[in-house]
């Protein structure tokens, strides 16, 4: 009885499965920004229109974003920023989040975690907000905002 439990016990070193999950939405993501590198979101008819503009006709927080990624692969920055200037400054924090998280997935390995107090998580609330405001005010200089 005792072999049987311990044969069934998972050691502490096999990886849980949520972290090869983790690591096939990685490399799902890979195709994935391929399609989006060769097929512009411009173009009418295959990637869907964004809902909350098609509601509202008001721009959404991430509207433009894909249309920025879009641009970023094809190297074209000043306009991936023209699409949406948040999205853009963000890429580089959800990028070191999701690199330290696949590094934590596959070779128990983080990179220096970034502690971030309370009121900057609340900041980056109010300026997703703003953004968001702002951006569908019709005025010079907020329609610089606009993707």
């Amino acid at each position: 009885m005792v072999c049987e439990l311990n044969a069934k016990r998972l050691s502490l070193a096999d990886p849980p499965m949520w972290r090869w999950r983790f690591v096939m939405l990685g490399l799902a993501m890979l195709p994935c920004l391929a399609l989006l590198y060769v097929r512009n979101p411009e173009e009418p008819g295959f990637y869907p229109p964004c809902p909350f503009f098609a509601l509202t006709g008001l721009h959404c927080p991430g509207c433009g974003t894909l249309r920025g990624i879009h641009q970023l692969l094809r190297g074209d920055i000043p306009a991936a920023f023209g699409f949406n200037l948040f999205s853009m400054l963000m890429l580089p924090i959800i990028g070191y989040a999701f690199v330290s998280a696949l590094l934590s997935a596959t070779w128990d390995r983080r990179l220096p975690t970034v502690l971030l107090h309370p009121a900057l998580i609340w900041g980056l609330l109010v300026a997703v907000l703003s953004f968001w405001a702002l951006r569908n005010v019709p005025v010079f200089p907020f329609t610089v905002l606009a993707p």
